[in-house]
């Protein structure tokens, strides 16, 4: 049935806009890196990146002007990066990067299909997942090739059956621990990888950016992460899991800032808002008591910092507002 001339729903009307904001983030992230990048054989993923991000923004523009949807300001390349800033991170985190926003493209846009009512939303969202999962691999087969993509810790076959008949498979804050489940491992695994990427990409920003109060955030950012990461590794070590090793994510002496300190702060708090969900999805798949309190306190940490964050963007002005509903009290004139 052709519905295109159906009314687009509010699960469809915020998903394209958050496509669309983020794709542009992407975007000037990219054109700096493409600006700086050294590895020949990294150029053409860079651009690939790009080219997707910006059919997206493309894509979604066409829609807007078809629907009669005003398009975001979002972040226009000219006036959030400065082409002439020396290079801030080194090619192994511009492959980190990018796999790292070809994982939550899959997750979002896989999101978007299964909430989207009207076929071509369905059809658009469905194309963007496929181009997120080819990125995602060749992103992958490129780290194996050069010997930096890190695995998630091995473990040894099932051989047999068996059910829980103890309590102390829940226990973990008082008494004897059990052996880590491997879904526990493989989200543990994950928290110290994200943050790994945002430790860097915290100090680096830091680094670079003239305004003190933003400088303070990020160097706090740096540490919660350290925090964070220094939690995770000890559970793993605990259960002789071996932790994560870490990408050689070097940061440049560079104190010239790439970026506008507006698209550095909220391109933290797309990583904080990544954290958030995580950090929520652990707690929920964790069946030892102190690993999903563990949790509970990384979702505490990161929300404070995460609002901390949200709110320096709206002292300055800095934040777009995302499609909302009418206020009918105010159309109503009526006061509360």
């Amino acid at each position: 049935m052709e519905d295109r001339n159906i009314h687009l729903t509010c699960v469809e009307i915020s998903n394209l806009w958050a496509t669309y904001i983020n794709d542009n983030v992407v975007k000037c992230i990219l054109t700096h890196f493409l600006q700086r990048v050294d590895d020949p054989e990294v150029i053409p993923l860079l651009e690939l990146t790009f080219e997707i991000a910006d059919s997206h923004l493309k894509d979604i523009s066409e829609l807007y002007q078809k629907e009669g949807i005003v398009t975001p300001v979002g972040f226009p390349v000219e006036k959030h990066v400065n082409l002439s800033a020396p290079r801030l991170f080194s090619d192994i985190f511009y492959m980190e990067y990018m796999q790292h926003m070809s994982k939550f493209g899959l997750t979002s846009h896989s999101s978007a299909i299964a909430t989207s009512s009207r076929e071509d939303i369905r059809a658009l969202f469905e194309k963007y997942h496929n181009q997120a999962a080819v990125l995602n691999r060749k992103i992958i087969m490129m780290m194996k090739k050069k010997g930096i993509y890190i695995r998630p810790p091995y473990m040894t076959y099932p051989k047999k059956v068996d059910f829980v008949d103890k309590q102390y498979f829940l226990t973990g804050l008082f008494g004897k621990k059990r052996p880590l489940l491997g879904s526990e491992v493989n989200h543990l695994y994950l928290t110290s990888i994200h943050n790994e990427l945002g430790k860097s990409t915290l100090t680096g920003f830091a680094q670079v950016t003239q305004d003190p109060d933003l400088k303070a955030y990020f160097f706090s950012g740096v540490q919660l992460c350290d925090k964070i990461l220094r939690g995770s590794q000890h559970v793993m070590m605990e259960s002789n899991v071996p932790s994560s090793m870490s990408w050689d994510t070097i940061v440049s002496d560079s104190t010239d800032a790439p970026y506008s300190d507006q698209l550095m702060l909220f391109v933290v708090g797309i990583l904080s808002q990544l954290g958030i969900a995580a950090y929520g999805m652990a707690l929920s798949m964790s069946m030892r008591r102190d690993v999903g309190a563990l949790y509970s306190g990384f979702l505490a940490r990161s929300l404070a910092y995460s609002e901390d964050g949200a709110q320096m963007i709206i002292e300055r002005g800095w934040l777009e507002q995302p499609p909302m509903f009418e206020d009918r009290d105010k159309l109503m004139k009526v006061e509360k």
